[in-house]
Parts: structure tokens; sequence; C-alpha cells
């Protein structure tokens, strides 16, 4: 349910834009991971790599504990996504049973489970850091990069268009590599499944040559790069001059067109659905 409000209705419609995402605020305490942000000293040290390692392993204490208990508390995340159901009491009951079960089960389990508290701590640290490392690093790399926070890459046709901004505001990476279509579920392939996010992972790499396509057919920038450690080493390089860039404020130029969002279920082929969410409001209102 907070994933609902939080990720698939707040991140997926409002990709990088800073008044609007939540993604871009979860690690505001600890990493800068826009300008927008003023600078702190603890920042200085997210351009040391184990630093980033350590502060992304804790990253599912935050998504599933932290953020529950904010939702729970104040009714939003940030102030961006709106827990808008919290009323009905069958939603309220599932987001408090989540809280309880993943702190029952993964925390306080193990330590009626193993013969020692050592391994009992050893077990907990261990499901954290490696389910926070491997879903930062999957997610993370995907948005948080000069070529999609950088607003140049992300005015012109983007303002216009929802999808443009999805594929301009995202990264593919080892698009030719099976092995990262497993590892990551799919979200090697993060362009296509910001533009179609409700289709299953095993199918983004047979849409990826038509996205591609058409994207290069009418000027859109998609970028892809080779391997994971292209993507991650451009993760890298953006946090590291984020963390001694100087304060500069940037205007937010991208605006969702909610027309285009649902206009995409009536066509019936992948391409004419790219067309129109790309371009067809602009279309539309020269044709006016």
């Amino acid at each position: 349910m907070m994933w609902q409000h939080e990720h698939t209705y707040a991140h997926h419609t409002h990709t990088n834009e800073f008044a609007r995402d939540p993604d871009l605020h979860h690690w505001d305490f600890v990493l800068r991971v826009h300008r927008n942000f003023q600078r702190k000293d603890l920042f200085k040290w997210q351009s040391n790599v184990v630093f980033v390692i350590c502060v992304y392993s804790f990253a599912m204490l935050g998504t599933c504990v932290f953020m529950p208990w904010v939702m729970i508390q104040t009714g939003s995340l940030y102030g961006l996504a709106e827990w808008t159901d919290r009323k009905r009491p069958l939603r309220a009951l599932g987001m408090w049973a989540h809280l309880a079960l993943y702190l029952g089960i993964i925390v306080v389990c193990p330590f009626f489970a193993k013969s020692s508290v050592f391994k009992a701590t050893a077990s907990v640290l261990l499901h954290v850091f490696t389910s926070g490392f491997l879903f930062s690093v999957f997610t993370q790399v995907n948005h948080l990069n000069d070529a999609s926070l950088e607003p140049a890459n992300r005015k012109s046709l983007a303002v216009h268009s929802w999808a443009a901004s999805q594929v301009v505001t995202s990264n593919n990476f080892a698009a030719n590599n099976h092995m990262w279509d497993i590892l990551s579920i799919g979200l090697n392939f993060q362009i296509e499944h910001h533009l179609f996010p409700s289709l299953n992972h095993c199918h983004l790499r047979l849409i990826a040559p038509v996205v591609q396509q058409t994207c290069k057919e009418y000027g859109v920038m998609y970028k892809s790069y080779g391997t994971f450690s292209e993507i991650l080493a451009a993760n890298l390089k953006w946090l590291d001059t984020m963390s001694d860039e100087p304060d500069r404020p940037e205007e937010e130029g991208l605006s969702v067109r909610s027309r285009d969002v649902f206009e995409i279920f009536s066509l019936n082929t992948h391409r004419d659905r790219l067309r129109l969410v790309l371009f067809g409001c602009e279309k539309r209102r020269k044709v006016a």
C-alpha cells in the first residue's frame, strides 16, 4: 500500500522532479542526490565509495520500517506522497500489519531461533545489508546520474510529454546480457519499465527495440549503458560531484500531462502507444 502511493503513483508520475518525486528525498539526511538540497558537511563523505556502500546497505530499513512508520504517523511521505486511503480500516490495518510482521520476523525471531545473540544479530544484519545493498544498486543507478538529473537533458519535449520525461530521466544498462535481466529482475530495462510499469519484467527486453526506435525517430535521448559497472560509475560520479558543489537551486520545468497517461491504454500497438504519449499532445496543440 505504501509502495503503491510512494513509488507507483508519485515516483513513476514525477520521476526526478525535486518537488514531486519522493525517491529524491529518501537520502537527504545522509546523501545529497540533487543540487536543490543544501550542502552539509556530512555530504563530503559521499565521494567515498565505502561510505556510499554503507548508506545503500541500510536502505531496506528505510523502505520497510521508516517509511511505513512516517506514513502511519503523518498520512504522507515528506509531504509529497499522500496516503489517500488511510481512513479505510483494512488499509490502515494492513500498514500496521506489515510493520509488525517485518520487525517480528526479520528482527525479533532470529533471537529466538538462533543459539546465541551473536548469531541472531549476524542474521539480522546479513538480511538488512544484503537486501538493502541489492535494492539500492538496482534502483538508484537508474535515475541518479548527470544525464538524468541535469536540467538541460530534461526540457524541450519532456516538458510536454509524460512518456518523454520517463525516457530522459531513466537509464538502461547491460541490455545485451541476460544474466543482468535475472539479477536485476528486469530493472536493467528501466526506461521500458517506466513507460509500461504494469508489464511483466520478462517482456521488457522484447519491447526495448520498439521504444529505442521510436525515441530515435522523434529525437528523444535514449540512454543505455553497456555494462553495470558503467552505470554504477556514473552514479558514483554524480554523488561525488554533489558532495562539494555549491548550492544552486534550479527551476523545475517538468509537468505531468495526465491525459497522455490514460490515453495510452486505448491504443493497440506498442509503437502507437509510444507515439501518442511522446508527441500526441504536441501534435494536437499544433493542429488546434
